[in-house]
């Protein structure tokens, strides 16, 4: 079962959005990740859905028309297709896959017909129009059966279309569709008739007044025989359109304001231009209406910008005038604006989802009539490449080529429900590798030369005893840790305030809300303790002694000479030892849990074992260049608890399970597995399950994991498969790196917490 997944929101417009339903639906990478806000104190990322190839570029939630619970998503992909999901069993099942066969830039849909859901099975006649950056827009049909046929395709000369949005003609079935292109103008398109063989889309208006591209367009409901359709630009300006039914009393009122019309069907309706809200001061990306199921129409319209603000519009009660009643948003700090904006499903929400993948979330208050930021789970934003557990399994940190370390940490109901607590390093370099030296130090490795030590600060220590209930600092510590402008150092922070020792008998978990985006990137680094030089390439592989007394570090090489093992004294940080094995990167380097054996595998097909005798690490064994068992690339290793074992894996797909103690020079594995996927990951399990067995977690670079069991038997090993998590509950794009959680069983689960191409971090508890 999964416990936790980590991720952020693709860095593109109007991939989140919040249904009826209560859920939160967004795009993570290739995989649509459905989130639920009220689960717990900041909600949880519950599942994600991956069938696409490529990034995805929207997530619509499919809005029925008498405002009910959401029962489909739709998302469409940079791999050319959009899919539909449909909800089967309380879980999201692909239930339709449009082939469009180009870059898909936006869609959307609109249910023809629409009763209530008689049961899960049931399918409704569902138009949905997709864009292409072939400039071309393509109109299909679902039917009740699932079949998509393409009705029509939408060609609009040299211009290219940038966003769509469907609702039907005021007091009719028919459907009616916005089209916003490239020349900043709006088209209006209509059907003639509701019959869905006959269903053929024709022009009728050409919206003008935008100065720039039209980023977002939404409708609002029927109210009183007309829509409202609001428009953001990236001149700053959002237009709010009336389309109505022909008023002929309004038609001979010199003083009304000049009116558009077309024809449809024999009657008239006429488009006024309602308002024109100035309020932002960047590009806009996302307007939203609110929709609620009562009786009283509420008009009120939400908007974000770049300029890091949102902004919710209401009509003046006496002058009928738009005004702004509320705005919210970021002062300062290192974030960029926002990509869109989405009401709650009761309203008393908004949700804005930002550049670097962030949500921010802000609540109504009834006790202090005000909205008030909420804590929201969070995640990397690009690939991420190593993970590694603090000593004694409190947290778990990450390392990202979205250039942060982040630190996740559990806090305790009657379940663990884990968050974010901390980003110790956000650096000017991609990160490549990171691991935990004692409890509250850890190095890291980027796209550098240089490894970088990092100590914990007071913040994170009352971040800590809150949710852990733990107080063994020792030392004067800093207060906190800043960045100066263009450099790249942590520097420590020291206040002189005296650390209150908060009595854990006092907090209680209700108390604890975790630190939001801003407070992650701002307050939660960790002061810079130490540099060291000794490579010239970028750091690679990294890994120390359990008992912390020594570090190993390797770099990018293509010679023997680059690829020799550095070993650093974390006593003095001076290099100590350099260790000659390799011709090619050293992929990664594991100390065996008793510290008496380094072991490390490399691009050259070869692994080495280094024995620790007279207070150096020796070469004791390395595996032969012909009649090897490896023939490619050797990505990871792993120790068995005893240290009785090794395991390597390499991309032909073989792992093999060593000896350590090799007899008569004769290096042969004790016993292999060919699983036909390339292997990039491995982990054995910290404890002991059973007598004679091992508990061996796979990663694939397909993103699948499998747990094998392996038994001892009479000097044979007999490997068993207990499970596999495929892409949708493991990872879809490369498994990174895979670390069974130290020290004691959590709830008589052993707790495996995996990382991946994906830009996902999960942990899984294994009964």
């Amino acid at each position: 079962m999964t416990t936790y997944i980590s991720c952020a929101c693709n860095q593109v417009p109007h991939s989140a959005d919040w249904g009826k339903n209560g859920l939160i639906c967004f795009a993570a990478c290739h995989a649509v990740a459905i989130y639920d806000p009220y689960i717990s104190k900041i909600g949880k990322v519950t599942n994600t859905l991956h069938r696409h190839k490529d990034r995805i570029n929207t997530v619509r939630w499919i809005r029925r028309k008498n405002l009910k619970a959401e029962r489909e998503l739709l998302s469409s992909s940079v791999d050319g297709t959009a899919i539909i999901w449909s909800k089967r069993n309380e879980l999201f099942i692909c239930s339709s896959i449009i082939e469009v066969g180009d870059i898909i830039t936006f869609s959307n849909s609109l249910y023809i017909s629409d009763h209530d859901f008689i049961n899960d099975e049931i399918l409704f006649k569902l138009l949905i129009c997709t864009g292409s950056i072939k400039g071309d827009l393509k109109i299909w049909l679902r039917d009740i059966d699932g079949n998509i046929k393409c009705l029509e395709t939408l060609t609009f000369g040299r211009k290219l279309p940038i966003e769509a949005c469907f609702s039907f003609l005021p007091n009719t079935d028919l459907p009616f569709l916005a089209i916003a292109t490239e020349n900043s103008t709006i088209e209006l398109y209509v059907t003639n008739s509701n019959v869905v063989e006959k269903l053929h889309f024709i022009k009728v208006q050409t919206l003008i007044g935008h100065e720039d591209w039209i980023r977002c367009m939404d409708f609002n409901c029927n109210i009183d025989n007309s829509i409202l359709l609001a428009s953001g630009s990236q001149d700053a300006m959002i237009r709010l359109w009336k389309i109505s039914a022909y008023n002929i009393e309004f038609s001979n009122d010199e003083l009304h304001q000049k009116q558009q019309m077309f024809m449809v069907n024999g009657t008239k309706y006429n488009i006024t231009l309602e308002s024109v809200l100035c309020g932002h001061e960047g590009w806009i990306y996302g307007v939203h209406w609110l929709q609620l199921n009562n009786k009283d129409r509420i008009l009120r319209l939400l908007s974000c910008s770049l300029d890091k603000s949102m902004i919710i519009w209401e009509p003046d009660k006496v002058t009928g005038i738009w005004l702004e009643k509320v705005r919210v948003g970021e002062v300062g700090g290192n974030s960029m604006g926002f990509y869109g904006c989405k009401f709650s499903d009761n309203g008393l929400n908004i949700l804005a989802h930002g550049y670097q993948g962030s949500f921010h979330i802000w609540e109504y208050s009834n006790s202090i009539k005000n909205w008030i930021p909420k804590s929201v789970p969070s995640g990397h934003f690009a690939e991420v490449v190593d993970l590694c557990w603090d000593p004694n399994g409190r947290f778990l940190i990450t390392a990202s080529i979205d250039q942060t370390t982040r630190i996740h940490a559990p806090w305790k109901n009657e379940i663990e429900f884990w968050h974010e607590v901390g980003r110790p390093q956000i650096h000017g370099y991609n990160m490549s590798c990171l691991v935990m030296l004692t409890p509250y130090m850890f190095a890291s490795g980027a796209e550098e030369k240089v490894i970088r030590i990092f100590t914990a600060p007071a913040t994170f220590k009352n971040c800590l005893i809150k949710i852990a209930n733990v107080d063994d600092f020792k030392d004067v510590v800093p207060d906190s840790a800043s960045v100066p402008a263009l450099g790249l150092t942590n520097k420590a922070i020291f206040n002189n305030i005296k650390i209150e020792n908060i009595e854990t008998s006092d907090f209680k978990d209700e108390d604890y809300i975790p630190p939001m985006e801003e407070e992650l990137m701002q307050n939660t680094l960790w002061p810079e303790l130490q540099k060291l030089y000794g490579h010239g390439y970028e750091i690679f592989s990294i890994t120390a002694r359990h008992d912390g007394s020594l570090l190993a570090t390797a770099c990018k090489s293509t010679s023997p000479e680059h690829s020799a093992i550095l070993l650093w004294s974390t006593n003095s940080w001076t290099q100590v030892q350099k260790l000659l094995s390799h011709q090619l990167t050293v992929t990664q380097m594991e100390f065996s849990p008793n510290d008496k054996y380094l072991l490390s595998v490399s691009r050259d097909r070869r692994w080495s074992l280094f024995e620790y005798k007279d207070n150096m690490y020796i070469l004791i064994a390395i595996s032969l260049k012909k009649d090897n068992l490896h023939t490619r690339i050797i990505w990871c290793c792993s120790w068995t608890y005893d240290s009785s074992f090794f395991a390597t894996g390499s991309r032909d797909g073989k792992i093999g399970i060593w000896n350590p103690n090799f007899t008569n020079d004769k290096i042969v594995p004790a016993t292999s597995l060919d699983v036909k996927n390339s292997v990039t990951a491995l982990a054995f399990s910290l404890q002991s399950i059973s007598q004679c067995s091992y508990i061996l977690a796979i990663g694939f670079e397909t993103g699948y994991i499998e747990i094998h069991k392996l038994k001892m038997l009479f000097n044979n090993f007999e490997w068993e498969k207990y499970i596999v998590y495929d892409s949708s509950q493991a990872h879809h794009l490369t498994v990174k790196r895979l670390k069974f959680r130290p020290h004691k069983r959590y709830f008589n689960n052993l707790q495996l917490a995996s990382c991946g191409s994906d830009h996902t971090v999960k942990i899984y508890n294994i009964n």
